[in-house]
């Protein structure tokens, strides 16, 4: 076989590959359905399945009994019911994700000064509803996910000079707070700003800090560039 007979053959064998490839994906969708035709619903909640425990920051969840909820942040789990909250500062060991869900190995310690523990957590979903089960839990070792998803945030009483210097509204501002608040502490309705903001000459930028209304009150950095208007936060 000369060398032109070689590379039409690999060509053509390259072309066989694609298309046995294309049509597998074909058959991934249910019959009848095009691609754009699955509805958005499930992929999303395929995309969680296989997230791991990360797809699930930004979630809040209740117990069976409604007596009290849980939020998943990227580094802690707040419980909380009428008499307060439980915090679990946690970091993920080991982790298996796939279509029934996750199970996670994590550490976790209640505060800075508390040695860390070992705990199983497992979400999966169980019927109809998606579950969180954990020992580590305080208030209650078992939460179903909500779908209404994290409450609005609003700003707290503040200095008109504020929405001046970022050239923006209240709703603006509380806007681009959610989108972090929505991973660190979903849970949280309410931002405080602590009344200071700094310019970066140098890089045209201003940046000031809100506090959160969760149980680490935690901060939330928001920067404005003024090249851009973009207002983002860390």
């Amino acid at each position: 076989m000369d060398k032109k007979t070689k590379l039409m053959a690999a060509c053509a064998a390259g072309a066989v590959a694609i298309l046995v490839g294309a049509g597998l994906a074909r058959c991934a969708i249910a019959p009848g359905q095009t691609e754009a035709d699955v509805p958005v619903a499930e992929q999303q909640q395929t995309l969680e399945e296989h997230a791991g425990l990360s797809g699930y920051a930004g979630t809040i969840w209740e117990s069976e009994d409604g007596t009290a909820t849980l939020t998943i942040s990227d580094s802690a789990m707040v419980e909380q019911d009428g008499s307060g909250a439980q915090v679990m500062y946690y970091e993920v060991v080991s982790e298996e994700a796939g279509e029934s869900g996750v199970s996670a190995v994590l550490s976790y310690a209640r505060s800075a000064q508390d040695a860390s523990t070992q705990t199983l957590l497992v979400i999966a979903k169980d019927d109809g509803a998606v579950a969180a089960s954990c020992d580590g839990f305080a208030l209650s070792k078992r939460y179903l996910l909500e779908a209404d998803g994290a409450p609005e945030l609003a700003l707290s009483a503040h200095s008109p000079e504020l929405n001046e210097l970022l050239d923006a509204d209240d709703a603006e501002i509380a806007s681009a707070i959610a989108r972090k608040a929505a991973t660190a502490s979903p849970s949280v309705t309410l931002a405080t700003w602590d009344g200071e903001v700094y310019m970066d000459c140098n890089a045209d930028v201003l940046t000031t800090s809100f506090h959160l209304d969760d149980a680490a009150s935690t901060i939330v950095q928001l920067s404005l560039d003024q090249a851009t208007g973009e207002l983002s936060a860390l």
